[in-house]
């Protein structure tokens, strides 16, 4: 009975999404009313449930159908609630301090790894990813107290982690390889954000110090290389969290004195120049991409 047909796969995993729904809304509205035991009881039990139609849903090809990313997901999203629950068991205040960040993190870090081995999902790839990084910050925390600059430095690692990670399995998996950048263009949003947030609580504004040129100049050039990884890959998630990456390092970058000396200049630059390349006259013009893949598509076809 726990194995979903594929024929009604969608329907069931419309029905987990509304069971997880169904145990975010009972944990909220009964949290004071009834004992933290039962809330554990039935998340657990729902995670059982929803994991066992994700893991005996059928296989039909290398990567999942939409149906089973999307019980993959729930199971993810209740295994949360439920470690949530356990921690407040055993006497945490949830998922804020530093311990449990560390040790949930974990957990939820070999459930998203451990999924995407048994499924080939690339979603848990990226959930498992960020479950990781979320443990480490804990770890580092609890064990090092650490300010805030070495979380960065701890940041940046991770980000270098991800992006030798997605570099080393583009060729053989490049739907893992946009999953690690993805998770490394979220951790480099995080780490971004970090000096952002700085600059936007200055009452000053843009007139405070900003973060310095070697982090803006790292920051520029994570952004910058996922914009180029989405479009060279055509994957758009990469892209769009590039695109929030400049976003944030730009903020960043503003501070400092009112002068075009440094990255004004550096950008204006750089713009002028790919522009150039780019529109400058070409004789005889090259054909044009898509017309290439619909002819290869059409030999494929009478082949």
């Amino acid at each position: 009975m726990l194995r979903p047909l594929p024929h009604r796969g969608d329907v069931v995993a419309a029905g987990a999404v509304a069971l997880a729904a169904l145990v975010a809304l009972l944990q909220l509205r009964f949290n004071g009313a009834w004992d933290d035991g039962i809330h554990l009881a039935y998340s657990a039990a729902a995670v059982a449930v929803v994991g066992t139609l994700a893991l005996r849903a059928p296989r039909e090809g290398d990567a999942p159908r939409a149906y089973q990313s999307a019980l993959l997901a729930a199971t993810f999203a209740l295994a949360v609630l439920t470690l949530a629950r356990l921690a407040l068991i055993l006497g945490s205040d949830g998922l804020d301090s530093s311990g449990t960040l560390a040790w949930a993190g974990a957990a939820l870090a070999a459930l998203g790894f451990g999924l995407a081995a048994a499924r080939g999902s690339e979603l848990c790839v990226l959930l498992g990813a960020v479950s990781a990084v979320l443990a480490a910050l804990g770890f580092a925390d609890l064990v090092l107290s650490p300010a805030t600059p070495t979380f960065r430095w701890l940041l940046l690692a991770l980000v270098a982690a991800f992006a030798i990670a997605a570099v080393a399995t583009r060729d053989r998996h490049p739907a893992r390889a946009v999953a690690l950048a993805n998770a490394g263009g979220l951790t480099a949003l995080g780490l971004a954000l970090t000096f952002a947030l700085d600059q936007l609580s200055d009452p000053s504004l843009f007139s405070g110090p900003g973060a310095g040129t070697g982090w803006e100049l790292v920051l520029y050039a994570c952004g910058f290389g996922l914009c180029a990884f989405s479009a060279v890959d055509r994957a758009p998630g990469p892209g769009w969290i590039g695109v929030a990456v400049v976003a944030a390092t730009t903020v960043t970058a503003a501070g400092g004195k009112a002068t075009l000396v440094g990255w004004p200049l550096v950008l204006a630059v750089g713009a002028g120049g790919l522009l150039a390349i780019g529109l400058r006259p070409s004789r005889p013009l090259p054909p044009d991409p898509s017309r290439g893949e619909a002819h290869v598509f059409e030999i494929g076809s009478k082949r």
